[in-house]
């Protein structure tokens, strides 16, 4: 585990975590809990205490910092031991104008009922809660050592799952290899298979000696239309591409994203280009394995 935290940074992570931090000083307690889903940029959400919102610009400093992409969800919990962070105030202007129209409404229509208590608590505004004011700068040190706990216990979290996921894909693009490898080796073999049913076709319908240049030439024509060799070298490069990003220090999610796209245009064009059903069959499975890996990547920072 610890080695895994030290490498933290140069492993890929999932964008899916949770981290909790906890800190307390000065007669105040913070509890900052950080959840991260899935998300193509960096979406921060931040609720925390009305007495905190001067803290919002410098808590989104933070954690973008540290999180480059993901749907971020940060709460913040603030307690003091010693006194409330709220208090509440009589709003004795709206009281007066309140009692002034119920007597009002008592004499021009003789009413004789008293005012009671729960009558005046009951009237909307007549308590207000306020935050007391509190030194931003001094709660913000308090702050920043439970969101930097909360933070180191989300990335820990991403990192474990980053591993799942690139193990996962590697042994699929190892199967990518695999399936590529058997297309290629087929290549040849189906202008072979062509050559000589194209000949024995000809020699069906018309009998006789073959123009052997024409022939040659339809063969070579054929063989041009249906090679895969580019498309099979580029896959090989965008694989190679991906194994060298999945061990990058930087957030590669968005270029792994563009890497199976470009796999897939390659596996569509070999489909489209072959007239021989194992090719097909392999193409199906190659189109397959990159959807799966299309669907992990879409979990990596």
């Amino acid at each position: 585990m610890l080695i895994i935290i030290l490498m933290g940074d140069k492993m890929i992570k999932s964008m899916t975590g949770f981290g909790r931090g906890e800190a307390n000083e000065n007669g105040f307690h913070v509890l900052t809990e950080i959840k991260s889903l899935n998300h193509r940029f960096l979406d921060l959400s931040v609720k925390l205490p009305k007495v905190l919102s001067g803290l919002e610009d410098r808590i989104r400093l933070k954690i973008g910092e540290s999180i480059k992409r993901g749907r971020v969800e940060i709460n913040i919990s603030l307690e003091a031991y010693e006194k409330s962070l709220d208090s509440l105030e009589l709003n004795y202007d709206l009281l007066n104008q309140y009692i002034n129209i119920i007597h009002d409404l008592k004499k021009s229509v003789n009413l004789t009922d008293d005012i009671k208590l729960s009558d005046i608590l009951s009237i909307p505004g007549i308590i207000d809660v306020k935050s007391v004011n509190v030194d931003i700068d001094n709660v913000w040190t308090i702050v920043e050592k439970a969101l930097d706990m909360s933070i180191k216990n989300l990335i820990d979290m991403r990192v474990l799952e980053g591993i799942k996921l690139k193990d996962d894909i590697i042994n699929r693009l190892d199967m990518l290899n695999g399936i590529i490898d058997k297309i290629e080796e087929r290549g040849p073999a189906v202008i072979n298979e062509y050559k000589k049913k194209l000949e024995t076709r000809i020699n069906e319908l018309i009998g006789g000696e073959l123009d052997q240049n024409r022939f040659l030439t339809e063969v070579a024509v054929m063989a041009d239309k249906t090679s895969i060799s580019e498309e099979i070298t580029r896959l090989r490069s965008h694989i190679s591409q991906f194994r060298f990003s999945l061990d990058s220090s930087m957030p590669v999610g968005k270029k792994l994203d563009f890497l199976t796209q470009e796999m897939n245009r390659e596996a569509n064009t070999i489909g489209s280009k072959s007239i021989d059903l194992i090719i097909i069959n392999g193409v199906i499975e190659l189109k397959d394995q990159i959807e799966k890996i299309r669907e992990q990547v879409q979990n990596i920072e």
